[in-house]
């Protein structure tokens, strides 16, 4: 059976085929630590499930347009998912008390909320839709401050790249450009692979600093009291020599 968007389809469906084996990975490397288990189990089903849906819907092809935009939604819906999943298992290990619990439900609620609105509202315009993923993507990363000080700047060099990749196929989607070749690979193959890039990135962020975190030590502040290293650099840059 022919694709209906051959590239858009293929480079997808493979990476939700990778995505299986990544979270498999996350999963050995965390099977032993509970705290540490759940936030990349989610993390990864996110990508399964993008990956898979987004494929699914760019591949089939479609007989009246209600069927196309009942598959149209599964795979916008995945993308609010994805977003929430990939910011999981960080703010779960690099955050602690309160602010963890806060970002975590934030980006959740955020999520869910733009699902309930795929569904239960009208059809807004496309660029609405990337607008508000290229939103919610950055909102994770207001405590800047706390993952610096977690992990330093080198490890943070992989969130940027990250970032950025997600950003770039977001913008080549908005301005709808490039056409490199006319009606086979343009401006929404490139979001594609921009997507992939940008999953693998975090997915080598994520193993590489995050599962692999050691929270630092408390520290004393004053007599009777005890402040983490942590928490006492949160409104303060970090000084570039910290580096895990």
């Amino acid at each position: 059976m022919s694709l209906r968007d051959p590239i858009s389809s293929s480079s997808h469906l493979l990476t939700a085929i990778w995505a299986v084996f990544a979270t498999l990975v996350m999963y050995r490397l965390t099977a032993n630590r509970p705290g540490r288990l759940l936030p990349v189990v989610v993390y990864g089903l996110s990508m399964v499930l993008l990956f898979l849906a987004s494929g699914t819907f760019h591949g089939l092809h479609y007989d009246t347009p209600d069927q196309r935009r009942l598959f149209q939604k599964i795979d916008q819906s995945a993308v609010y998912l994805l977003i929430a999943g990939t910011y999981t298992p960080i703010l779960s290990v690099l955050l602690v008390g309160a602010w963890r619990k806060w970002f975590l439900r934030m980006v959740w609620t955020l999520a869910v909320a733009g699902v309930s609105c795929m569904w239960l509202l009208p059809k807004a315009p496309h660029w609405a839709i990337v607008g508000i993923y290229l939103s919610l993507g950055w909102i994770g990363l207001f405590p800047l401050p706390l993952y610096y000080r977690a992990i330093g700047w080198r490890a943070m060099n992989w969130v940027w790249a990250g970032g950025g990749l997600y950003s770039l196929g977001a913008v080549c989607e908005l301005t709808q450009w490039p056409i490199i070749v006319p009606g086979v690979f343009q401006y929404h193959e490139v979001l594609h692979l921009c997507d992939t890039a940008a999953s693998i990135v975090f997915f080598l962020f994520v193993v590489r600093y995050v599962i692999p975190y050691h929270p630092p030590r408390p520290t004393s502040a004053r007599p009777g009291g005890l402040l983490t290293a942590h928490s006492a650099g949160l409104f303060s840059l970090p000084s570039p020599r910290v580096e895990r």
